[in-house]
């Protein structure tokens, strides 16, 4: 070959590699850009912490890095070889195999469980036998779940091994490859643990992993996506497969059907909004009651000298995520609100306690004290107790009813009962209301919640219509309380500054009718009964420094 053809094919060479690394490099980029899309969505249903992608997101950052260095590089042929291995090809199966799946909970995430090969650490204490399993000295041994999705029910693992590298494993291990039927009978005839292939590894591993593992009473299902080893075609493979499917996973073989979706038709089902499976009625705890009046959620509160740590956490948790706009009235929207009796009580009972005159007039108008108002009136009313717009379609007033309405207790299953047994009252009336009457509960109770969670794991495989619809609110607000009287006060404390200046006008205004009309022995008529325009409250709140 002359020069000028040498010369030529080097230069064929290189535009080939340059080449497969740009196209790597946009592939990749497609991934990160999806993968920021799906983020977005996440955010903005409020989900932005509860499903783990960073893991899966910093490998495919990796791999563009290392594909941006190659790049860089003069293109030669060990540049060739590693773009040839890169592994972008299993990372896009990964993704397009969540795409095609729903309710994601977990990219590339190790879970453990205690290998039956490895003794456990003795225990430094005395730990309940039913516990022991949930040591951490228990958990010796791990590995890794491509795509946990189905809301945890469904573990996903994938594997790019072909046909050939199987094959090729077996004469690693000494097995003769398409020989005569004894020796395809002798495959069949040896231990499981002598066919120590990867794979099958592997597969055992997950299915141990798993039975250690309950998802709302269930243990997940495993399943194996081989895309390139196709099934049929050799016995060996086949009796490999089987010995995957026999450890308990579901093995899936062949090559991908139909087009890998667009990420913007899938969002809603990789992450559905938890709002959206709401019911038509919500029942409404007492600790969500408190919230919807609270001073902290509805105006600037500063710090007190006199405020315990948990109000001074609220103070901070407040400013960062505004409760009401960001939470809970998108999670109640147009929602038809009940709340039991037991709940309305003892809400009322905290209210007249410890309550400000302000969360006092809250609680009145949430809880229609004055039946001749609509809700219509009643929007406008707190409109001018919050410095948050208040939704014109908040269903208000709320509206209290017997724990048992249309004798719907009759309804509920019987691990209900034994699970809310050591209940208090309060709790049983209303986590039972809205369990037997089949209203999503809005808690922000997260003690009772977690117990129901881990009463629910001494049964089995119960069906979904058992278990309660229940919303956990992430966070959760008190009342702002009174201060103690011989509470110490700091002479060159920082002003509190609970209102915006009409709001705290409108305060002081009403106290003032009702020492008025205690002092005549009759109600004071209201010549302001319209209170002030909550344009006025937003403004203050807008030109205020927070």
């Amino acid at each position: 070959m002359s020069d000028g053809q040498d010369d030529a094919h080097d230069t064929d060479d290189t535009s080939h590699i340059t080449q497969l690394l740009d196209d790597l490099k946009d592939r990749t980029q497609v991934i990160l850009a999806e993968l920021e899309v799906f983020k977005q969505h996440l955010r903005s249903i409020r989900q932005g912490s509860t499903v783990e992608t960073a893991h899966y997101h910093g490998t495919v950052r990796s791999e563009l890095a290392m594909l941006e260095r190659l790049c860089q590089k003069q293109p030669e042929q060990s540049s060739y070889h590693i773009a040839k291995s890169s592994n972008l090809p299993f990372l896009e199966k990964v993704w397009s195999t969540v795409k095609s799946s729903s309710k994601l909970v977990a990219l590339q995430k190790r879970v453990y469980y205690p290998s039956p090969h490895l003794p456990a650490k003795p225990p430094t204490k005395a730990v309940p036998r039913r516990r022991r399993l949930q040591r951490s000295s228990d958990l010796n041994a791990s590995c890794v779940v491509d795509a946990i999705v189905d809301a945890g029910q469904t573990w996903i693992k994938i594997s790019l091994l072909n046909n050939t590298r199987m094959l090729f494993d077996l004469a690693k291990q000494g097995w003769e490859i398409g020989d005569s039927g004894s020796d395809s009978a002798s495959l069949d005839e040896r231990s499981d643990d002598e066919l120590d292939l990867p794979i099958v590894k592997m597969a055992r591993e997950l299915a141990i992993a798993a039975r250690y593992t309950k998802v709302r009473t269930r243990h997940p299902r495993v399943v194996l996506i081989l895309p390139r080893v196709i099934e049929g075609e050799a016995d060996e493979i086949d009796r490999v497969i089987e010995q995957c499917r026999e450890a308990g996973v579901e093995v899936v073989c062949g090559k991908d059907s139909g087009q890998v979706p667009r990420i913007s038709d899938v969002l809603t089902t990789m992450a559905p909004d938890p709002f959206s499976s709401f019911s038509d009625v919500i029942n409404i705890d007492c600790t969500i009651l408190l919230a919807l009046v609270s001073e902290f959620s509805h105006a600037k509160v500063s710090k007190e000298p006199w405020f315990h740590t948990a109000l001074k956490r609220q103070v901070e948790i407040e400013g960062n995520e505004n409760l009401l706009p960001s939470m809970l009235y998108p999670a109640m929207g147009k929602h038809m609100l009940v709340c039991t009796t037991e709940a309305a009580t003892r809400m009322q009972e905290i209210v007249d306690t410890i309550g400000t005159a302000s969360e006092k007039a809250r609680t009145a108008i949430m809880m229609g004290a004055d039946n001749s108002k609509t809700q219509t009136d009643l929007i406008v009313e707190m409109q001018q107790w919050s410095a948050h717009e208040v939704p014109s379609d908040w269903q208000l007033p709320i509206r209290v009813v017997d724990q048992n309405e249309d004798d719907c207790l009759a309804k509920l299953p019987e691990e209900a009962h034994e699970i809310t047994a050591l209940m208090t009252n309060i709790n049983k009336s209303i986590f039972l209301h809205g369990w037997a009457s089949g209203r999503t509960t809005i808690t922000s109770n997260r003690t009772v919640v977690k117990q129901i969670e881990t009463d629910f794991e001494k049964y089995n495989d119960l069906p979904e219509s058992v278990w309660p619809n229940i919303w956990l609110c992430p966070t959760a607000r008190s009342l702002v309380g009174k201060e103690k009287r011989n509470a110490t006060k700091k002479e060159d404390k920082e002003g509190a500054w609970p209102l915006p200046d009409p709001l705290r006008r409108e305060n002081q205004r009403r106290n003032g009718l009702d020492v008025l009309s205690l002092r005549e022995g009759h109600e004071v008529v209201d010549l302001r009964p319209n209170g002030y325009d909550y344009s006025d409250v937003l403004e203050a709140k807008n030109a205020a420094t927070y």
